[in-house]
């Protein structure tokens, strides 16, 4: 008996739902699976290949998980409420620990996102040729010279 048969199809569906909502707030499949009352990684992917409308709709989350995690980047970004620090002489100082550890944030969630869904979020590279080509062509007879013909 496989580990996917133990959950009749309703606790499957239920489950598997839980499992895609949880993608679509940003959650890697690994940590989700990681959570008390999951199935394994083995359990959660046999259902995939036993079920097309479950493929459909795990790639769906993902792609939502995506979008979370570059809505995730626009909130680091804009979040400045620790960019200034207090000394303990009163002084306001940059905490450049603070924005180096946002800016790290914000980079490694970059990456993340250009992988997860390249179409949306991956440089867009392009190659364009601009202007004429020109192409000369030579044509080399060779022959051998042991070889004379009469």
């Amino acid at each position: 008996m496989y580990l996917c048969d133990m959950y009749n199809k309703e606790q499957t569906e239920l489950i598997f739902s839980n499992i895609l909502l949880e993608i679509e707030k940003g959650r890697a499949l690994r940590n989700v699976l990681n959570d008390a009352d999951m199935p394994s990684s083995k359990t959660f992917y046999n259902w995939l290949e036993s079920d097309e409308d479950k493929v459909k709709r795990y790639a769906r989350a993902c792609e939502l998980r995506a979008d979370t995690i570059f809505e995730d980047i626009l909130d680091i970004a804009d979040d400045s409420s620790n960019d200034i620090t207090t000394d303990p002489l009163g002084n306001e100082r940059l905490n450049t620990e603070f924005v180096q550890r946002a800016r790290l944030r914000v980079d490694a969630r970059k990456w993340i996102v250009s992988k997860l869904n390249p179409k949306k979020y991956g440089d867009k590279i392009e190659n364009t040729h601009l202007g004429e080509m020109s192409i000369k062509w030579q044509e080399v007879k060779t022959y051998d010279s042991d070889k004379e013909t009469d």
